[in-house]
């Protein structure tokens, strides 16, 4: 799918259920993704985020059950409340050391995950502390 330069928010559930949308790539002018924007979209396999994102929002892509690729940009700081929940293809996400908050249940069935981050930051220890998989860099 491809999202328009110069879009800078995507809103609440605006392609929740899509099965059409197989890879997402986002342009650097957006700046907010909103609630479950991406929420069901079975088909999607491969995410690249925008640098200059700071927050996943609760459920945003929630159900995206084939999703096993996502760039997650240095800039995030913030995943919220089932934000990758039934995420079942998901193997590897890679958290920038600037991630300071990751809700309870963000990887809520997600079995297959795999949280690399560096060692001592909060993204490590939220694996650690929820018996998450982690590699340490």
């Amino acid at each position: 799918m491809h999202i328009q330069e110069g879009t800078t928010t995507i809103g609440n559930h605006s392609h929740a259920d899509d099965a059409d949308i197989r890879t997402l790539t986002l342009p650097d002018s957006v700046r907010e993704i909103g609630v479950g924007a991406f929420a069901g979209c079975g088909e999607l396999e491969k995410v690249t985020l925008n640098e200059g994102l700071i927050r996943l929002r609760k459920e945003v892509f929630s159900g995206c059950v084939s999703l096993r690729e996502i760039n997650i940009p240095g800039t995030l700081e913030s995943i919220g409340e089932w934000a990758f929940r039934d995420c079942r293809s998901l193997r590897v996400l890679e958290l920038p050391p600037g991630v300071t908050e990751i809700c309870e249940e963000a990887f809520l069935s997600c079995p297959q995950l795999t949280i690399r981050a560096e060692k001592g930051t909060y993204a490590a220890d939220f694996a650690t502390r929820h018996g998450i998989r982690l590699q340490q860099e």
